[in-house]
């Protein structure tokens, strides 16, 4: 486990480096640090699909950790290039969908073999239901997703099916396999900061420095611990 040790430490001082130039400023100098904090929990997924033979998990969760390096991309971009707000903001939400569907695909092409159907039929459903009731909270939140509206329906599909299938998986496994338990860990923690970048992007006053600590260091904690997960499934 050295190597992957030695990544994660890595990963940790370009984050919190990137932390601190993004609370005094937005930058290109930022973006380059975070980029380097994102290459490396891709380089952290592609050592665990070296070593695990090129399992479907492995393989689809090194390409959803490609995207999420992409999407961090674009939607710090949108703060240096404000002209670009709303390009680089629904391209992070493309991408990062699609990087949501990546993993839950790897879900369940690792670990559905002939199990009851509705493993993978009910948390799919739920994450169907989830698209229109991310709008119709977006009153109550005090949100305005405004010509982005659809954009936050899709995600909110992706990523809840991501959650849904994931708990799904892990109990038709019967809640055994540690690496199963990682991933869900890491969805959980992915939730949890896009939820705080709900409020951030959509609502107001939600851009002060715990806000943008707590969303970063949850957001990387997640794809840290699903690229790690890929060792131990």
């Amino acid at each position: 486990m050295l190597i992957p040790i030695i990544i994660i430490c890595l990963g940790a001082v370009a984050l919190f480096w990137f932390l601190f130039e993004k609370v005094k400023a937005y930058s290109l100098k930022a973006v380059f640090i975070k980029t380097t904090a994102s290459m490396l929990f891709v380089v952290l997924g592609a050592y665990g699909l070296y070593k695990t033979n090129l399992k479907a998990f492995s393989l689809f969760t090194v390409i959803g950790l490609s995207l999420g390096m992409l999407g961090d991309i674009f939607l710090d971009l949108k703060y240096v290039f404000k002209e670009k707000d709303f390009e680089f903001t629904l391209a992070g939400f493309i991408v990062f969908g699609l990087g949501h569907i990546c993993y839950t695909t790897g879900l369940l092409l690792e670990f559905y073999t002939n199990q009851n159907v509705l493993y993978i039929i009910i948390p799919l459903v739920l994450a169907v239901l989830m698209g229109p009731g991310s709008l119709l909270m977006e009153k109550t939140l005090k949100l305005n997703y405004g010509k982005l509206r659809w954009a936050a329906f899709c995600y909110a599909i992706a990523i809840f099916g991501f959650l849904f299938s994931g708990f799904s998986v892990w109990m038709m496994m019967g809640f055994k396999n540690t690496g199963l338990m990682m991933a869900f860990v890491g969805i959980i923690a992915f939730v949890t900061s896009d939820m705080i970048l709900n409020f951030t992007y959509f609502g107001k006053d939600h851009e002060k420095p715990f806000d943008i600590i707590s969303n970063t260091i949850t957001y990387y904690g997640a794809q840290y611990v699903i690229a790690l997960a890929i060792l131990f499934m």
